[in-house]
């Protein structure tokens, strides 16, 4: 039953039209689910309401306003994990209208909530969106760092790199190809950082991954290392920081997995069991199902957000990836056509839950 007591705990029209189009023909669990949603998850939607009112950049969240959010998707977030994810909610040195991390990681949750269907209970739902919520914590380095150094982490992940190549000593390298210290020479350059901020950052986050016990070297950096590894090492300091504080296994696994097409798996899931039922969320394996939307929201934000791709670019573009890294592996690949035909179709929806249409 709808009453104006909860009405007013969901600010956010759009997100409710968008849920009608998805659930469209199925009036009970319509009302069900968006009972849920305006008594369970209202301090999710206050975030969302903060961002379309364009202050979330100026007003970084605090540990206990994430606890928070956790407890309303009934997840007992460690205090150090919230530490650092307030870290990754501060928008300070992005360019503008640039999503800070944890907003990146809000919007995705929305995004898998709209690819999720009716066989889902509200329980595993949660598990998903707790999740997406902490996908990216690793971007405030490793286990390891401490709060010092982590600031230094989310530093250097906030800024941001022209999408071009650029001239250097060792030729044109593009982002990804640039060396830690020619990045930090550019940032200077560019008037991002002082010549003192970007010695610092690289003291600092050297230091940290010095001390690091996971000798996986994915997870590892130097002098020499590029702004590619550094980025991608982010997966592996999740896995650090999850399989520290005892998250469960396998949201552990979902979480950790997102950039799993772009060949780094620090879970070692693979493709190779792949279950052609988890495309139509008939599960023998639900947290299967989780991490293959988990990992094309992941990519389909990012390309339509930082890219500035359109929707028809995106989704050609992972079709390519989808059938470049899924070569051979054709159960693989019928499961991550099925889920982005779905983001296809619902263009519109998830063009609103990114403030693009």
């Amino acid at each position: 039953t709808f009453t104006p007591g909860r009405m007013a705990l969901c600010p956010d029209k759009f997100r409710l039209a968008g849920k009608c189009e998805i659930f469209y023909g199925s009036m009970r669990r319509n009302i069900f689910y968006f009972d849920y949603i305006m008594v369970k998850d209202f301090f999710m939607h206050d975030l969302h309401r903060d961002k379309l009112k364009q202050e979330f950049h100026e007003n970084k969240r605090t540990p206990e306003e994430i606890i928070e959010l956790f407890r309303a998707i009934d997840f007992s977030l460690p205090p150090k994990m919230a530490k650092r994810l307030s870290l990754l909610s501060e928008g300070e040195g992005l360019r503008k209208n640039r999503n800070s991390h944890f907003q990146d990681a809000v919007e995705i949750s929305e995004i898998v909530d709209d690819l999720m269907g009716e066989e889902i209970s509200g329980a595993e739902l949660n598990e998903l969106r707790a999740a997406c919520l902490f996908h990216d914590i690793g971007k405030s380095g490793p286990i390891e760092a401490d709060q010092e150094e982590q600031q230094a982490f989310v530093d250097l992940f906030n800024l941001d790199f022209d999408q071009k190549e650029y001239e250097t000593e060792f030729g044109k390298k593009i982002p990804a190809e640039l060396p830690l210290m020619i990045a930090f020479e550019i940032k200077v350059k560019e008037g991002d950082l002082t010549a003192g901020r970007a010695e610092e950052i690289l003291r600092l986050i050297l230091a940290a991954s010095s001390r690091q016990k996971d000798h996986r070297l994915p997870a590892r950096l130097s002098r020499n290392s590029t702004m590619g590894m550094f980025w991608s090492a982010h997966v592996y300091w999740t896995d650090q920081i999850l399989q520290a504080e005892k998250v469960n296994e396998e949201i552990r696994k979902v979480a950790v997995s997102h950039h799993l097409l772009d060949g780094h798996d620090p879970a070692q899931i693979g493709f190779e069991n792949a279950d052609a039922k988890i495309a139509s969320l008939e599960l023998a394996d639900k947290y299967q199902a989780f991490r293959v939307r988990l990992i094309l929201a992941d990519k389909y934000q990012a390309l339509r957000k930082r890219s500035a791709l359109t929707h028809e670019q995106t989704i050609v573009i992972l079709q390519k990836m989808i059938q470049e890294k899924l070569a051979g592996k054709e159960t693989a690949i019928a499961v991550y056509e099925k889920v982005l035909q779905t983001i296809d179709r619902h263009k519109a929806l998830f063009e609103r839950e990114l403030e693009l249409a």
